[in-house]
């Protein structure tokens, strides 16, 4: 069938960034940032997206442009442009982890999306003075509840389905060309309302001043301990934030013609993706410290701690809405770009037409998403290692399959086929420049990056 293309560079880009701008950087970022010692984690993972992260996305870009199909044959096709032969085990391993990764993210994020929608709802009700007061019973009578959720991540599903059905052009980059400018506005508007309470210079200071100790230069010495530890956890979330590990950015690659600036695009994502991180930072952080909370609150810092702030200053209903509409519109372009993943490959591997692929993916995604969270709420007595299925997913995704498949590809690229990888990167499939630039890249893919992975391995073993 023939290959859709982006429109425009700008909505490429946008949609991109949409992808990767998700509940990594909204929800996840800022809690890891209170964890790790603010600036010392910012600093870390700054430097891990632009060091590191950067390269990989380029190379998965250029792998989906070389390919021009889906994660399956695109192995067996960049290859040949090669002149090489590889197994057909390639793509087959390739695409049933990318497959995996895409049906077990998206059952997590449905989840949170639907928790995030809940939220947007009681927000818009409280506007009007007409929902409840928002404490931490809010969000554990939310999260107990089978049906609740169920409702709230059907809805989410819902949405996403309806614009992928309407295409590439029409559905996912229009909607982002729309999408993302408004998710950048929100996020200002609320990082200027933030500044203005007390004592939120304090969260600011945290963000953006490094903790030294944090980084392993205790007042004993240097402990690599410690240092390795925030390392790899920044290190993890920018894997995580940009969408490396589910087959996305080869798809949105896959998109691409031979015109595109690759580098600039890339470079583009990586800047808006790091802003947003930032900008939630920037909004929780103060927050709570405002307010003497806890930073190191984990996961529920979104849906706890920062409500009950919201719910004790001027303004705070406003504040509240847009905060968890900024959350929605970040998990719903994830949500798009790993349902395309997978929707491309039905589509070419199964001949179906975009309709049917789509509501065969959220069918199968809605059956695991109502057993993940029966699992969660104790309807069900599925666990996995002490586990209910929802944690469970959450750990298997982050910490084992995702890494599996960045390694996988990273290989294949770095040894494969860096030729291919590299023409696309400097002049869209023409000649190689022999640049530093790309002997940079190409160290990178074939030692930095695998052996940094291995390592990401092997630390979820050893903790």
């Amino acid at each position: 069938m023939n290959r859709t293309h982006w429109s425009t560079k700008l909505g490429f880009i946008l949609a991109t960034a949409g992808s990767a701008i998700g509940l990594g950087n909204i929800w996840r970022f800022p809690y890891l940032a209170g964890s790790y010692g603010g600036g010392s984690f910012l600093l870390m993972y700054v430097l891990c997206a632009v060091g590191l992260g950067y390269f990989l996305l380029l190379a998965k870009l250029a792998f989906g442009r070389a390919a021009q199909t889906n994660i399956v044959d695109g192995f067996q096709v960049v290859a040949k442009k090669d002149h090489k032969t590889v197994s057909s085990w390639w793509g087959c391993f390739g695409g049933m982890l990318a497959m995996l990764n895409i049906l077990l993210v998206s059952s997590v994020y449905v989840v949170v999306a639907g928790w995030t929608l809940s939220y947007v709802i009681l927000g818009i009700r409280n506007l009007f003075g007409l929902g409840e007061t928002v404490s931490a019973q809010t969000f554990s009578g939310l999260t107990g509840s089978f049906s609740e959720q169920l409702l709230w991540g059907t809805l989410s599903i819902a949405v996403t389905a309806a614009i992928l059905v309407r295409g590439v052009k029409k559905g996912i980059e229009k909607l982002s060309l729309i999408l993302m400018p408004a998710l950048f506005v929100l996020l200002i508007l609320m990082a200027i309302c933030i500044l203005f309470l007390p004592n939120s210079e304090k969260g600011l200071a945290f963000l953006f001043t490094p903790n030294w100790e944090m980084m392993g230069f205790t007042k004993h010495g240097f402990d690599f301990n410690i240092f390795s530890d925030l390392f790899l956890t920044a290190m993890g979330q920018a894997f995580y934030s940009l969408s490396l590990g589910m087959g996305v950015m080869f798809i949105y690659g896959s998109y691409l013609s031979d015109k595109a600036n690759l580098k600039n695009s890339t470079k583009w994502v990586i800047v808006l993706d790091t802003l947003v991180a930032i900008m939630a930072g920037m909004i929780v952080l103060p927050a709570v410290f405002a307010f003497d909370l806890a930073p190191t609150e984990g996961p529920t810092l979104s849906f706890i701690s920062l409500p009950m702030v919201f719910s004790k200053i001027t303004g705070g209903s406003v504040l509240m809405l847009m905060f968890f509409m900024s959350l929605f519109v970040a998990a719903l372009t994830s949500l798009i770009s790993i349902y395309e993943a997978g929707v491309s490959l039905l589509m070419d591997k199964l001949s179906l037409s975009r309709t049917k692929a789509v509501l065969s993916l959220v069918l199968i995604n809605f059956v695991i998403v109502g057993i993940v969270l029966a699992s969660y709420t104790g309807q069900l007595n599925w666990t996995i290692a002490g586990q209910n299925l929802f944690s469970a997913l959450d750990i298997l995704t982050g910490s084992y399959t995702m890494l599996a498949f960045v390694l996988f590809t990273t290989v294949f690229i770095g040894w494969v086929v860096p030729n291919v990888i590299i023409r696309n990167v400097s002049e869209g499939g023409k000649k190689i420049s022999n640049t530093f630039f790309n002997k940079y890249m190409l160290f990178t893919l074939r030692f930095t990056a695998p052996i940094i992975l291995i390592i990401l391995f092997a630390s979820v073993f050893f903790k």
